[in-house]
Protein backbone atom coordinates (compact mmCIF):
# COMPACT_ATOMS: atom_id res chain seq x y z
CA UNK A 1 0.00 0.00 0.00
CA UNK A 2 1.11 3.24 -0.49
CA UNK A 3 1.32 6.15 1.48
CA UNK A 4 3.31 8.94 -0.47
CA UNK A 5 5.38 9.42 -3.79
CA UNK A 6 7.49 12.36 -3.84
CA UNK A 7 9.89 13.40 -7.24
CA UNK A 8 11.30 15.63 -8.80
CA UNK A 9 13.54 16.91 -11.92
CA UNK A 10 11.60 14.74 -14.29
CA UNK A 11 10.74 15.25 -17.87
CA UNK A 12 8.93 18.76 -17.63
CA UNK A 13 8.43 18.36 -13.93
CA UNK A 14 11.38 20.79 -12.17
CA UNK A 15 10.32 20.86 -8.59
CA UNK A 16 9.12 18.69 -6.00
CA UNK A 17 5.76 16.78 -6.54
CA UNK A 18 4.18 15.26 -4.29
CA UNK A 19 1.39 12.60 -3.97
CA UNK A 20 -0.12 11.89 -0.62
CA UNK A 21 -2.38 8.77 -0.13
CA UNK A 22 -3.57 9.72 3.48
CA UNK A 23 -6.76 10.66 3.97
CA UNK A 24 -7.61 14.50 5.04
CA UNK A 25 -9.95 14.35 8.51
CA UNK A 26 -12.91 15.44 6.82
CA UNK A 27 -15.89 15.02 8.84
CA UNK A 28 -18.66 16.48 6.22
CA UNK A 29 -21.50 13.89 5.01
CA UNK A 30 -19.54 14.37 1.49
CA UNK A 31 -16.42 12.68 3.26
CA UNK A 32 -18.02 10.16 4.97
CA UNK A 33 -19.96 8.76 1.96
CA UNK A 34 -16.70 8.19 0.43
CA UNK A 35 -15.37 5.36 3.31
CA UNK A 36 -15.33 2.72 0.45
CA UNK A 37 -12.22 4.03 -0.65
CA UNK A 38 -9.96 4.48 2.56
CA UNK A 39 -8.59 1.97 4.30
CA UNK A 40 -7.11 2.19 8.50
CA UNK A 41 -3.64 1.41 8.83
CA UNK A 42 -2.79 1.94 12.41
CA UNK A 43 -5.65 4.93 12.78
CA UNK A 44 -4.74 6.91 9.79
CA UNK A 45 -6.72 6.65 6.97
CA UNK A 46 -5.44 5.42 3.83
CA UNK A 47 -6.81 6.21 0.44
CA UNK A 48 -7.06 3.63 -2.03
CA UNK A 49 -7.14 5.99 -5.04
CA UNK A 50 -6.78 9.52 -6.00
CA UNK A 51 -7.45 11.46 -9.00
CA UNK A 52 -4.82 13.78 -10.73
CA UNK A 53 -6.87 16.45 -12.09
CA UNK A 54 -5.15 19.49 -13.94
CA UNK A 55 -5.62 21.93 -17.21
CA UNK A 56 -3.64 20.34 -20.79
CA UNK A 57 -0.71 20.48 -20.16
CA UNK A 58 -0.05 20.65 -17.04
CA UNK A 59 1.79 17.36 -16.13
CA UNK A 60 -0.30 15.14 -15.18
CA UNK A 61 1.08 12.46 -17.73
CA UNK A 62 4.78 13.24 -16.96
CA UNK A 63 3.92 12.39 -13.19
CA UNK A 64 2.08 8.86 -14.12
CA UNK A 65 5.63 8.97 -16.39
CA UNK A 66 7.57 9.18 -13.27
CA UNK A 67 5.71 6.17 -11.12
CA UNK A 68 6.04 4.13 -14.47
CA UNK A 69 9.80 4.79 -14.65
CA UNK A 70 10.45 4.19 -10.84
CA UNK A 71 8.30 1.11 -10.76
CA UNK A 72 10.67 -0.08 -13.63
CA UNK A 73 13.71 0.88 -12.24
CA UNK A 74 12.83 -0.66 -9.14
CA UNK A 75 11.47 -4.07 -10.46
CA UNK A 76 14.26 -4.35 -12.88
CA UNK A 77 16.98 -3.10 -10.80
CA UNK A 78 19.31 -6.42 -11.07
CA UNK A 79 19.69 -5.35 -15.06
CA UNK A 80 21.44 -2.00 -14.49
CA UNK A 81 24.96 -2.19 -14.36
CA UNK A 82 27.63 0.13 -16.00
CA UNK A 83 27.17 1.12 -19.27
CA UNK A 84 23.04 1.70 -18.59
CA UNK A 85 21.60 4.74 -19.80
CA UNK A 86 17.92 5.52 -18.23
CA UNK A 87 15.22 6.10 -20.85
CA UNK A 88 14.42 9.46 -19.47
CA UNK A 89 15.33 13.60 -19.73
CA UNK A 90 15.64 15.75 -16.60
CA UNK A 91 14.03 19.17 -16.97
CA UNK A 92 15.49 21.21 -19.79
CA UNK A 93 15.46 24.40 -18.58
CA UNK A 94 18.12 26.11 -15.72
CA UNK A 95 20.35 24.05 -15.60
CA UNK A 96 18.38 21.33 -14.49
CA UNK A 97 19.73 18.86 -16.94
CA UNK A 98 23.10 18.78 -14.70
CA UNK A 99 21.04 17.85 -11.59
CA UNK A 100 19.92 14.90 -10.62
CA UNK A 101 16.21 13.28 -10.58
CA UNK A 102 14.86 12.14 -7.38
CA UNK A 103 12.22 9.97 -6.26
CA UNK A 104 10.89 8.50 -2.94
CA UNK A 105 8.19 6.25 -1.78
CA UNK A 106 7.11 5.59 1.21
CA UNK A 107 4.96 2.07 1.17
CA UNK A 108 3.60 -0.54 3.58
CA UNK A 109 4.45 -3.84 2.92
CA UNK A 110 3.45 -6.76 5.61
CA UNK A 111 2.77 -4.83 7.98
CA UNK A 112 5.81 -2.56 8.08
CA UNK A 113 6.83 0.86 6.71
CA UNK A 114 9.22 1.29 4.41
CA UNK A 115 10.53 4.64 2.79
CA UNK A 116 12.76 4.26 -0.26
CA UNK A 117 14.52 6.89 -2.33
CA UNK A 118 16.96 7.10 -4.95
CA UNK A 119 18.56 10.21 -7.41
CA UNK A 120 20.12 9.78 -10.59
CA UNK A 121 21.41 11.01 -13.80
CA UNK A 122 20.54 9.31 -17.15
CA UNK A 123 23.98 7.31 -16.81
CA UNK A 124 23.70 6.66 -13.11
CA UNK A 125 22.06 5.87 -9.68
CA UNK A 126 23.77 8.47 -7.54
CA UNK A 127 22.12 7.95 -4.25
CA UNK A 128 20.22 5.00 -2.82
CA UNK A 129 18.14 4.29 0.99
CA UNK A 130 15.75 1.67 2.20
CA UNK A 131 14.58 2.68 6.08
CA UNK A 132 11.65 1.09 7.85
CA UNK A 133 10.11 2.17 10.46
CA UNK A 134 10.43 -0.10 13.46
CA UNK A 135 7.87 0.56 16.70
CA UNK A 136 7.80 3.93 15.34
CA UNK A 137 10.96 4.92 14.84
CA UNK A 138 12.81 5.10 11.50
CA UNK A 139 15.85 3.07 11.43
CA UNK A 140 17.83 2.18 8.35
CA UNK A 141 18.42 -0.76 6.14
CA UNK A 142 20.93 0.22 3.65
CA UNK A 143 22.52 3.69 2.04
CA UNK A 144 24.42 3.61 -0.65
CA UNK A 145 25.72 7.20 -1.79
CA UNK A 146 28.88 7.28 -4.57
CA UNK A 147 29.30 11.47 -3.35
CA UNK A 148 30.72 9.84 -0.38
CA UNK A 149 33.42 7.98 -1.46
CA UNK A 150 35.41 5.69 -4.11
CA UNK A 151 35.38 2.28 -1.94
CA UNK A 152 32.53 0.31 -0.89
CA UNK A 153 33.02 0.92 2.90
CA UNK A 154 32.58 4.82 2.17
CA UNK A 155 29.62 4.48 -0.14
CA UNK A 156 27.48 1.52 1.12
CA UNK A 157 26.08 1.52 4.78
CA UNK A 158 24.36 -1.27 5.87
CA UNK A 159 22.15 -2.02 9.32
CA UNK A 160 23.61 -4.90 11.33
CA UNK A 161 21.94 -8.16 10.38
CA UNK A 162 19.21 -7.26 8.02
CA UNK A 163 20.93 -7.99 4.92
CA UNK A 164 22.98 -12.01 5.09
CA UNK A 165 25.39 -11.14 2.69
CA UNK A 166 26.28 -6.70 2.59
CA UNK A 167 29.29 -6.95 0.99
CA UNK A 168 27.51 -8.91 -2.28
CA UNK A 169 25.26 -6.54 -2.60
CA UNK A 170 27.71 -3.75 -2.84
CA UNK A 171 29.62 -5.72 -5.23
CA UNK A 172 26.92 -6.43 -7.49
CA UNK A 173 25.71 -2.35 -7.44
CA UNK A 174 29.15 -0.25 -7.83
CA UNK A 175 30.88 0.09 -10.62
CA UNK A 176 33.26 -2.58 -11.05
CA UNK A 177 36.73 -0.31 -10.37
CA UNK A 178 35.12 0.23 -7.13
CA UNK A 179 37.34 -1.25 -4.20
Amino acid sequence: MILEIRLENFFLIKDEVLLDFRAAKINTEKGKALFANVIDYNGDKILKSIGLFGANASGKSNILKAIAFCNQLILNSRQYNEGTVFRFTPFRFDGYTNKPSIFSIDFIHDGAEYEYSFSLTTTEILKESLYHYHNGRKAKVFIRDKTKGINKTEIYSFADGLIARPLDVATNTSKKHCI
